[in-house]
């Protein structure tokens, strides 16, 4: 009972929610970014030949209701509702590409999970504002709550980070790279791998080696003390940095800014709080509406909500229009017919005026205030607000004509008896805890099934146990069916010898017609990787179409559909058109060696035979790549 105790404390410990919403919209524009690629290729992933033989189904529409989610949860409106089409989405899509399938993939997985749950639009969100709308009168503004349990930080930390890396150094300790200290250098000095030369920074022995021993005594620990307050910041530093290399070395750029955006709620949330809302110490507009007008209060709500800075003064025309010595020549009918703002320098601004000088004065809506008093859009938006005000003055908008009726508030969720001593509140926490457990088990079975684990059953002799070959099974199916495609609850073993060790070769491609020479954006001539090579793109053509050892019936495959797809994109006819292969042969390095990356990239290239399409119709001739 220990631990539910720990986890009650927790959840009853409330912390501004700030930290969680900004992480919301930086992983979710960083989602939006993968989702946009996937779209784009989404012949090259979903087609059986792209372009020549569709898919089964037309993929477009599911990705336009996925990026609709996408952008509903980045903007926290119908957040609940949006999270979980996207999820559901996530899942499907996700789970039906696993050639192009990558560990970022996973990270989305139970972050999107997780945000089905998760407070995360309590600040910075349009349903915030929405329940502010809802609950609020002329006499009355409700402001919700903006703390958040701190539970629902540390939930996204573990699953997305602690559990990933706690699981991989059981990779680690049995891969020689890690444990030689070349788990840094070596992948950055392979040319399929490489996106910007660091030479430089590699040709440091001690350095590189010492920041991949670093990397993984990071990766061993951080499950263990990212939660103590004095590591934060070494922790984050650390971790950003690590990511921040990720990102500069290697042509995976979602996995690298997504994962240093879970990095961000390690950040104290009193920076968040200073950066975004941030109070003005002078007013820059002074607002003057008529205090028994619901529309008129509604939208002092609105602008307000969007004022995170606190640059505009909402005063009432009832109660401080007299006291405004440049509103004295204006009627109080007036005033009250009309919304009027005043500036520093006192000068009047009326009607869609005013509305131009507000929106200015809040920094990232200065685009909606250019665009209103563009020729044109301006006087059609001067007509519509005289016509609603011209309206409002006829009907003399209040409470009763209105018909707006005071809400009783929501209740709190420790308010809300489900039995006679049990609430909401208690309910969420033991289901909270349930769930915990579930999810840890799943890891603890998908970690029992890890290399350094094999090895100690075989070495204590228990591997051939029908026990232990019951349990292994038993995960493997979890595994497979359940904690991986449903939650990204996964092996973690990245960048280990098996993804590098004799993988002694690049190939490019080469569109010949009679003079004219293009290299397509799978390999560039320099010998990495090209434009097409991004995150899942990478990881299909560098570890599914090739490998250490060269499937020469993948990769025939492989280049029909890129040079399919590249074909159709540069409009290229497939009647007749022909492809050269080009193979850079690598050396495989056993230890540290100076300047390697370049003296690989190099290499000549030379013949790996040609591909012909004609009639639309794939006609390989590759060569045996091993044996060049």
């Amino acid at each position: 009972m220990g631990i539910f105790k720990s986890l009650k404390r927790a959840y009853l410990k409330k912390i501004d929610g700030i930290g969680l919403a900004i992480f919301r919209i930086v992983f979710s524009l960083v989602f939006l970014g993968e989702v946009l690629q996937l779209n784009y290729f989404q012949h090259l992933v979903f087609d059986k030949i792209p372009y020549v033989s569709p898919g089964e189904i037309a993929m477009w529409p599911i990705f336009f209701f996925w990026i609709i989610a996408i952008i509903f949860v980045i903007f926290g409106l119908f957040t609940r509702i949006a999270t979980i089409v996207n999820y559901i989405l996530t899942v499907i899509v996700l789970g039906t590409i696993s050639s192009f399938e990558y560990h970022m993939f996973y990270t989305y997985l139970i972050v999107y999970f997780l945000f089905m749950f998760l407070p995360i639009s309590r600040n910075l969100s349009l349903d915030r504002l929405r329940i502010k709308l809802k609950y609020s009168n002329t006499k009355f503004r409700y402001n919700p709550p903006t703390k958040v349990s701190v539970i629902n930080y540390y939930l996204i930390i573990i699953f997305a980070l602690g559990f990933v890396y706690f699981d991989s150094v059981f990779f680690k300790l049995t891969s020689d790279l890690w444990m030689n200290g070349l788990g840094l250098w070596f992948p950055a000095s392979m040319p399929q791998a490489n996106f910007f030369n660091i030479s430089p920074l590699l040709n440091l022995k001690y350095l590189v080696i010492g920041l991949g021993y670093l990397t993984f005594v990071f990766e061993a620990i951080f499950l263990f003390v990212f939660w103590r307050k004095n590591w934060r910041l070494p922790v984050s530093i650390i971790g950003v940095g690590l990511h921040i290399g990720i990102l500069i070395c290697f042509p995976i750029p979602f996995f690298a800014i997504g994962v240093t955006g879970v990095y961000l709620l390690l950040i104290p949330v009193s920076f968040w709080r200073k950066l975004f809302v941030k109070k003005s110490t002078k007013k820059l507009v002074k607002f003057y509406y008529d205090a028994e007008c619901p529309l008129c209060n509604r939208t002092r709500i609105i602008l307000e909500h969007f004022d995170t800075h606190q640059n505009i003064s909402f005063l009432t025309v009832q109660g401080n229009a007299a006291q405004e010595n440049a509103l004295e020549s204006i009627g109080e009918e007036t005033l009250l017919r009309d919304i009027h703002s005043v500036d520093q320098n006192g000068k009047v601004y009326q009607g869609v005026d005013t509305y131009i000088r507000v929106l200015k004065t809040i920094w990232y809506l200065k685009p909606l205030a250019w665009f209103i008093a563009f020729p044109g859009i301006y006087h059609i938006g001067k007509k519509t607000y005289n016509y609603v005000a011209l309206n409002r003055n006829t009907e003399r908008c209040t409470e009763e004509t209105c018909g707006y009726e005071i809400p009783s508030l929501p209740p709190k969720e420790s308010e809300m008896k489900i039995l006679t001593n049990f609430t909401l509140q208690d309910l969420k926490i033991r289901t909270l805890y349930v769930g915990l457990v579930i999810l840890c088990l799943l890891q603890l079975a998908v970690t029992y099934n890890s290399p350094l684990m094999i090895n100690f059953r075989k070495s204590v002799g228990i591997n051939d146990n029908s026990a232990v070959k019951a349990t292994v099974y038993t995960a493997k199916i979890m595994h497979n069916s359940f904690s991986k495609p449903f939650f990204g609850i996964t092996h973690h073993g990245v960048f280990m010898d098996s993804h590098f060790g004799g993988y002694n070769h690049s190939i490019a491609v080469l569109y010949k017609n009679n003079n004219k020479t293009v290299w397509l954006p799978i390999f560039d001539q320099d010998g990495t990787p090209g434009d097409y090579l991004f995150g899942s793109n990478w990881v299909k053509w560098t570890f599914r179409s090739n490998s250490p050892v060269i499937n020469q019936k993948k990769l025939e495959n492989s280049i029909r559909d890129f040079t399919a797809f590249w074909a159709k994109k540069n409009k290229i006819s497939l009647e007749n058109a022909t492809f050269e292969i080009k193979v850079k042969k690598n050396r495989v390095p056993k230890q540290w060696e100076e300047d390697f990356l370049n003296k690989q990239l190099e290499q000549p290239w030379l013949d790996g035979g040609k591909v012909e399409w004609k009639n639309k119709e794939y006609y390989p001739n590759i060569k045996d790549i091993e044996k060049i």
